[in-house]
């Protein structure tokens, strides 16, 4: 399968940008990778030789693709720096947070997301990390299904024992897919409401012009006002066959199909011809008013939502589905979000 990563995961609204390092930071030597090393540098304490890791195996490793490395910024200031190692045994090797950021379920984002990118390799996933911090954290390591420690073959630190946990990739993926809408949900502006909303089926010649500006009304032949100022999740029909972006639906109107082409026609983005076969012998129907278009970072195609969801056959609404009432079109969609990047951080009560 791709990787589903665009090298640069900055969102256009947010408060918490995250950064994949890639081969070419490393070759260019750039400001990205100055920031990683810099708050990496920071951990010698908590990593003893960090800096001589990080100049013999990380940039190497990121280099080659063999690790992948993240560095998250809160407010454009350095607070979390992630790194893993791709493989049939795949390795989380190193996760920091800022002190006063580890009960904003920024843990929980990382390993989430560290786990979707070794998704291609793992058939285990294991880390090491200093006796303490599995006493205080063991519920939170536990929940993604690391039960398993023992005392890790090389040691790490000389004040404390280096323990090794370790998981089935698949025990771990599952655990990330219950946790997503939630933690997704928690990292979202409030008013965003995403999965009470819609996911809608459009054919991809309405998405492009959605995309283009030409179409902000989709004519549906059933519908409810009850979802004015909902999320809509646009997906692309086949031959497409995609999660492209969502919008909000600012308001819907009920008329009879004379009186919504008179008034928005040109907003619909089709020919009458089309209007008229689509709506048929309907008395009336119902114009739906898109405003605020955002395409993800990546479209999500349906192959690869059935692959990120353990091979799971979605099938795809016939016009639109209510996606709290659809488990897995709200893990696929917690995906997209997971890939698009748009989090925000709130002092409040964690959710894990």
């Amino acid at each position: 399968m791709k990787d589903l990563y665009t090298g640069n995961l900055f969102a256009t609204e947010s408060n918490l940008k995250i950064m994949r390092l890639t081969g070419d930071d490393v070759l260019e030597k750039n400001d990205r990778l100055r920031l990683f090393l810099e708050l990496t540098k920071n951990h010698e304490a908590m990593y003893p030789d960090i800096e001589r890791w990080m100049k013999e195996k990380v940039l190497p490793g990121i280099r080659s693709g063999e690790r992948v490395a993240y560095i998250g910024l809160n407010n454009e200031k350095p607070v979390v720096s992630a790194i893993a190692k791709h493989g049939a045994h795949s390795k989380f090797c190193h996760l920091h947070i800022d002190v006063g950021l580890r009960d904003l379920n920024i843990g929980n984002l990382f390993f989430a997301m560290l786990a979707l990118d070794v998704k291609r390799f793992a058939k285990e996933v294991h880390f090491t990390l200093p006796e303490s911090l599995w006493i205080e954290k063991e519920s939170f390591f536990q929940s993604f299904g690391f039960q398993r420690v023992r005392k890790s073959e090389t040691q790490y630190r000389t004040f404390e024992e280096e323990l090794k946990c370790s998981a089935s990739f698949d025990l771990v993926w599952s655990n990330v897919l219950d946790k997503l809408p939630k933690l997704i949900e928690s990292l979202t502006k409030s008013h965003d409401n995403i999965f009470n909303g819609l996911l809608v089926s459009i054919t991809p010649k309405y998405i492009s012009k959605i995309e283009r500006g030409d179409k902000i009304v989709e004519i549906r032949k059933r519908s409810s006002k009850k979802w004015q100022g909902c999320r809509a999740t646009l997906y692309s029909t086949s031959p497409v066959k995609a999660i492209y972006g969502y919008a909000t639906i600012e308001k819907i109107r009920k008329d009879t199909p004379e009186k919504i082409w008179s008034q928005y026609g040109e907003d619909i983005g089709g020919i009458k011809r089309d209007f008229d076969e689509y709506v048929g012998s309907s008395k009336e129907i119902y114009a739906i008013f898109l405003n605020n278009y955002n395409a993800y970072l990546n479209s999500l195609d349906l192959e690869h939502i059935s692959y990120l969801l353990n091979y799971k056959k979605l099938k795809p609404p016939q016009s639109y589905l209510c996606l709290e009432k659809d488990t897995d079109w709200t893990k696929a969609v917690s995906i997209a979000e997971l890939l698009h990047n748009r989090f925000w951080l709130y002092e409040a009560t964690p959710a894990f």
